[in-house]
């Protein structure tokens, strides 16, 4: 009997291992897809052309007549955040991958369910894996108080396999006239200026104007794909007036079997850039035709640089993988460089002192090939200068790569290092 036993034990783990197996190798293979870019309009020469050319390859459109603020850091961006709560009048729409349990959530379900006991219509999904570790007291406080609260793609035995797709998107919509986006989530790291391991360093946007429908519409489509409810009343989608001059374009993301809108946005901003390529990702593991890409780039003048986590990386794991792209990247002459006082959680792209892109997009296989994702394409000046400013002092902060320090790796090392980039896509 406890033979048999065994022996099912085994099996069964047997068929675990290779389902992820075989996932990783679609995932992998997938994320590894080629959007070569034959031609776009550069961003110095005409970036209306190029906004225009990113809309087509992203199936959007181009939306002018916005205003877009920049927050930095949870000292900016939670304020904001709890002031247009407090103020609205008919509805909050939010949608997180991280809601964990501490100071910044408490704070956060109060303010969500005080706007539900004042009449407030307020949806909520949380990522059921992103969020796995929130108090349930904080869920039951916020549906006793109105909150319609939903778990995006809870798991079950007979959906195993779409579980791991998840919903990374960071989304806050107020009465559908202000939206929010970025790259922060709902825990303590984000509280603070970034400026200590206990306080990440993240980036943020609120968004007034006619690009705030295609805000609510990636949450509308997250609510659809959590409920089967698809809400799509007057107020959800108002009448929007011009609130500012700033050109934005969304990054709507749902990986399918051909390509992702996340990963054809990167494509084109790198294809797109002549003079300066500024990335600040917090998880950096470009495929190979990307590292070709920013190789190429840098070939033909741009100067390309890549900001990432250093050693108070969240995921040890990515970084592993990631630096198993370094040696390529360096030999293209790509400057890498790791943020040394917190994490940088940060999902940013400056191109040429004009297009800034800011949202929740990874430069990873999960981002490309797996989650969905959101986030905003700005042709605006004002706002890539101060873009560009916050990299810079962002840099002085950082330590560069070099080829030196990949050499003296052990063979120990450089083994994990291969182990982690396999299953990169799990990561």
């Amino acid at each position: 009997m406890l033979i048999s036993i065994l022996a099912i034990v085994a099996l069964l783990l047997i068929l675990v291992a290779a389902g992820f197996v075989y996932l990783t190798v679609i995932v992998n293979a997938e994320a590894n897809r080629d959007d070569a870019v034959v031609s776009v309009p550069l961003i110095e020469k005409d970036a209306d052309a190029f906004m225009r050319a990113l809309a087509g390859a992203v199936s959007q459109h181009v939306l002018g007549d916005n205003e877009m603020t920049l927050l930095q850091n949870g000292v900016e961006i939670f304020p904001a955040l709890f002031e247009a709560m407090a103020a609205a009048r008919e509805s909050i729409y939010f949608s997180t991958f991280i809601y964990e349990s501490g100071r910044v959530p408490d704070r956060f379900a109060d303010a969500l369910s005080a706007a539900a006991r004042r009449g407030i219509e307020v949806r909520v999904v949380l990522d059921s894996r992103g969020s796995k570790t929130i108090r349930p007291e904080l869920i039951a406080k916020m549906r006793e108080a109105g909150c319609r609260v939903r778990w995006f793609r809870a798991i079950q035995w007979f959906n195993w396999a779409k579980y791991n797709h998840r919903s990374h998107r960071k989304l806050l919509i107020v009465d559908g006239v202000l939206a929010f986006t970025g790259g922060v989530g709902i825990a303590d790291e984000w509280d603070g200026n970034g400026d200590s391991p206990a306080h990440w360093r993240d980036t943020h946007v609120r968004i007034a104007g006619p690009a705030v429908a295609v805000v609510q519409a990636a949450f509308v489509d997250t609510w659809n794909e959590a409920t089967g409810e698809l809400p799509i009343g007057e107020k959800v989608f108002p009448i929007l007036a011009r609130a500012g001059s700033v050109v934005i374009c969304a990054i709507q993301s749902n990986p399918t079997n051909a390509t992702s809108d996340a990963r054809r946005s990167m494509a084109a901003l790198i294809a797109g850039s002549s003079r300066r390529l500024w990335i600040s990702n917090a998880y950096f593991i470009p495929t190979r035709p990307f590292v070709k890409a920013l190789s190429a780039a840098k070939a033909r003048g741009v100067d390309v640089k890549i900001l990432m986590p250093g050693p108070y990386h969240d995921q040890p794991a990515v970084r592993r993988a990631s630096r198993r792209t370094w040696r390529a990247l360096l030999g293209g002459q790509v400057e890498l460089y790791e943020f040394q006082p917190t994490m940088i959680h940060t999902k940013t792209l400056v191109v040429d002192g004009a297009v800034t892109s800011i949202g929740s997009i990874n430069f990873d296989p999960r981002s490309f090939a797996l989650n969905a994702e959101f986030g905003v394409v700005a042709l605006d000046k004002r706002i890539a200068v101060r873009m560009e400013e916050a990299f810079i002092t962002d840099l002085a902060l950082a330590r560069r790569v070099t080829s030196e320090e990949l050499r003296r790796l052990s063979v120990r090392d450089k083994l994990l290092d291969t182990i982690c980039y396999w299953v990169r896509a799990q990561l």
